[in-house]
């Protein structure tokens, strides 16, 4: 013969219960700015010495 079962039967929760998680939204707005186009357009770092050299050590600073 079975024993009594020791565990309850969970109850349904009620929709009262159920709490939907609001989901929020991140917007982002992105800036416009020049400064980005002349970070870009500098060329000045193929022009120090530190590149130059590691050019040189890589054989590709004739």
């Amino acid at each position: 013969m079975a024993g009594i079962w020791p565990f309850g039967k969970k109850s349904a929760r009620g929709e009262s219960e159920i709490k939907k998680k609001k989901v929020e939204i991140v917007e982002y707005e992105r800036k416009k700015e020049t400064s980005q186009k002349n970070i870009i357009d500098d060329k000045s770092h193929l022009k120090s010495k530190s590149f130059l050299d590691a050019m040189a050590l890589l054989g590709d600073g004739d």
